[in-house]
């Protein structure tokens, strides 16, 4: 295809790149015209996590969070209890 375009561009004239101007269009056109006869925005069961791997995201996320406090010097919660007690 690649070929028939640079073939077809050597003229370099206004006509050639119109032509190529309103293909490229037809191209979109069409894919918006499949799209919207057999798309649908409905979600589909596959994209639903499942109660454990989203708990299991959370989980993941939280103790990214303890270990970014952890590095930056904050004191985790065992040790503001051993302050409260001192």
């Amino acid at each position: 295809m690649w070929l028939h375009l640079t073939c077809f561009l050597q003229q370099q004239t206004v006509s050639a790149w119109r032509t190529l101007f309103y293909l490229g269009a037809a191209v979109y056109v069409f894919g918006t015209v499949i799209y919207v006869a057999f798309g649908s925005g409905e979600i589909q069961p596959w994209a639903i996590p499942k109660e454990t791997e989203e708990r299991q995201v959370l989980d993941d996320i939280s103790r990214n969070k303890e270990k970014d406090r952890q590095k930056d010097g904050e004191p985790d919660e065992v040790e503001m209890e051993l302050v409260s007690v001192v």
